[in-house]
């Protein structure tokens, strides 16, 4: 007994002296304008190499950061010529009045903790901004056409939203309650899961077991979910389901597809926690995370595309890359999704039945003139396929519109309208006459797939020439030139004061993000979010962090955990604490809690958002 007190005591002591020795990073005023930028060069690799981390989105970077705070000599090798995955921005053809986020449209207050965490610096390294402080609520749900005198819903927390259901549907009290309870729960087995990630497979196999009700409810889509809570075909029930489900777009799946489980992390997880942007744009987070990489002794190249992960006798030892050069590393970290890991072991991907998400058609709107000119606000508006000829059932008219995304009534178009220039700037924001809108609109790869390339390549991605020949490509132009007319018509409806304004329309499409990310058929969220993900336990064994097949190969990402920037970074810092095994792992836990200053609430505001996300 008294041996087991005196090794807890040594313990305890060791994790406290080493909190108090650990000095947090203190990164200089001014950063080098290459950072994140720096293109690869042999000359450039460290001698040693500890860990080579393939991709550079949220996920690879916050696993390099945190391995960087434990000495790790970490190398991050990126194929496009800037870095940050989907937190990238960008201008279309060089008109860079007008800036673009690449896939980091929405997130939740955490991540700038989340953030603090990976890059272990003294003081925070970006603030994010609540949107619902900027505007009253963060987001709004529009029927296509809805009821006359029927105001859209206004989303501003989990409170205020099930207040405006019971007073909209007094019929269905119960059931409202009903639905808000089963999310909480749902959401807290999702938060147990998420944190026995960073334990072995089995552990979290155990559990998938023993939890009945997440397999009860992340076993079905969310449209059965919804129906077997809101039951019926009356106009009430419709337009209820209707609005439950109206923030389906940004899971990446459709209510028939994507499971229970992502419903109720969209509707009753993201208002627990709110809804923010990071101040000064998502590109801010990763050279935040860069620079963290660097300034303790690793490097982050870009225009390094990887051909192959080298394995020896089954057992990851380093990359080629496309120019022929290859690193060397005690161990590989690949962010860049399952599929596209897989290719680069040259093996087959039957391994799974999940299969890879739907893509989006995405409108980069630039607009000419003032917010209040525009009639524009920093809230992000969500648009419902529901009109008096389908009884206003969303549900149906995903459906309809899938079966015939341009034929369909404009009524019948879900999407997503968003106007990054408000959100950045946070509560400096100035009222502008340069603004920009992003419109989303699910579309499935197979739309756009005769449209391949006519020159394959091996070459990394480049902003500059913005475009790439293609098959058919006077057929491929007219095609996103109806999207564009649909889109910006959509626009013009939601926000009559853009008329006349829009300076240019960009159309992007699956194969543009295919493009530039290289997500495999134009994957928004990498792998689809279907009920089979995160039930079924072969698929579990097969996503696990720890490649099962390979020795020293990690993975780490949105298709690890979850899909959404705040989580692909989550997915990041527990691959790294794992890697590194359990001793650093509270060694990282007490440094957060006693050398990082303001961060004492960290570690209670990470459990509180598992268990609300």
């Amino acid at each position: 007994m008294w041996i087991v007190v005196w090794v807890v005591v040594v313990v305890v002591g060791v994790l406290v002296v080493d909190a108090i020795l650990f000095r947090p990073l203190r990164p200089g005023a001014k950063r080098s304008r290459s950072l994140g930028k720096v293109p690869f060069a042999a000359a450039k690799v460290p001698r040693r190499v500890d860990t080579v981390v393939i991709g550079s989105g949220q996920g690879g970077l916050s696993c390099g950061s945190v391995l960087a705070q434990f000495g790790e000599k970490v190398v991050v090798v990126e194929q496009h010529e800037v870095s940050g995955g989907g937190a990238h921005c960008f201008a279309v053809e060089g008109r860079s009045k007008w800036r673009f986020d690449a896939g980091h449209h929405i997130t939740i207050p955490l991540q700038e903790q989340l953030l603090h965490l990976a890059c272990g610096t003294a003081a925070v390294p970006v603030a994010f901004d609540r949107t619902a402080t900027q505007v009253g609520y963060s987001d709004t749900i529009a029927l296509g056409e809805g009821p006359e005198g029927e105001r859209s819903l206004p989303i501003r927390d989990d409170a205020q939203l099930a207040g405006e259901l019971l007073s909209r549907f007094p019929d269905h009290q119960s059931q409202i309650r009903r639905y808000f309870d089963v999310a909480e729960s749902v959401q807290l087995r999702f938060g147990i899961l998420c944190a026995a990630a960073v334990f072995p497979m089995a552990c979290r196999r155990w559990l998938v077991r023993s939890l009945a009700l997440w397999r009860e409810w992340a076993g079905i889509t969310a449209a059965e979910g919804l129906r077997r809570l809101f039951p019926g075909t009356d106009e009430a029930a419709c337009r209820l389901r209707s609005y439950l489900s109206g923030l389906w777009l940004d899971t990446g799946s459709p209510p028939s597809r994507g499971s229970f489980f992502m419903q109720t992390a969209v509707m009753g997880g993201w208002q627990k926690l709110g809804v923010s942007y990071p101040r000064g744009g998502p590109q801010l987070t990763t050279l935040a995370m860069v620079e963290a990489i660097e300034l303790r002794g690793g490097v982050v190249f870009v225009s390094a595309p990887v051909t192959s992960i080298v394995c020896e006798g089954g057992v990851a030892r380093g990359v080629q890359l496309a120019s022929g050069d290859v690193i060397s590393a005690n161990r590989v970290v690949s962010a860049i999704g399952y599929r596209a890991t897989e290719a680069l072991l040259g093996r087959p991907t039957t391994g799974l039945a999940t299969p890879q998400s739907s893509g989006f058609v995405m409108a980069n709107i630039a607009l000419r003139g003032t917010a209040a000119e525009l009639g524009i606000s920093a809230a992000n508006v969500w648009i419902q396929p529901a009109n008096r000829a389908n009884g206003f059932d969303a549900l149906k008219g995903c459906d309809a519109y899938l079966a015939d995304p341009l034929g369909v009534d404009l009524s019948l178009v879900p999407a997503g309208i968003t106007f990054p220039s408000l959100k950045e700037l946070g509560p400096a924001v100035t009222d502008d006459a340069h603004h920009t809108c992003q419109i989303l609109a699910l579309a499935e790869y197979d739309w756009f797939a005769k449209y391949v390339p006519i020159q394959s390549t091996t070459s990394g991605a480049r902003h500059s020439p913005p475009r790439v020949a293609r098959v058919a490509q006077a057929e491929y132009d007219a095609l996103k030139a109806k999207w564009a007319e649909r889109l910006v018509a959509l626009l013009h409806k939601a926000y009559p004061g853009t008329e006349g304004r829009v300076v240019f329309a960009d159309i992007s499409t699956p194969h543009t993000l295919e493009t530039y990310l290289r997500t495999v058929r134009g994957a928004a969220v990498g792998l689809d979010v279907t009920p089979e993900r995160f039930v079924s336990e072969s698929e579990l064994a097969e996503l696990d962090m720890k490649h099962p097949r390979v020795a020293n190969l990690w993975r780490c990402g949105q298709d690890y955990l979850m899909c959404g920037q705040v989580l692909a970074a989550a997915s990041g810092v527990l691959c790294a604490l794992r890697m590194r095994g359990p001793f650093d792992a509270l060694r990282f836990v007490c440094r957060s809690d006693l050398a990082y200053p303001g961060s004492s609430n960290t570690w209670p505001a990470v459990l509180d958002a598992l268990a609300g996300n």
